[in-house]
């Protein structure tokens, strides 16, 4: 039971920053097909999409752990 709560906690604890990775990583190969001066803005818009997505799975989750 111990261990399960905590792999549970690290997960929600990981959730954000893995989002803000992915959105991130997603950013940078939609980047890849426009001018090279669009790849910073594909990057802060992925990474902000990636820490929303992170945020509201966040939000889900820890719900559905208090009941």
């Amino acid at each position: 039971m111990m261990i399960k709560s905590r792999d549970a906690k690290d997960l929600m604890d990981s959730l954000i920053p893995m989002g803000m990775i992915f959105g991130c990583a997603i950013g940078v190969i939609i980047g890849m097909f426009f001018k090279p001066s669009f790849l910073v803005f594909t990057v802060a818009l992925g990474t902000g999409i990636g820490y929303l997505f992170g945020v509201a799975a966040f939000g889900i989750y820890s719900k559905k752990g208090k009941s």
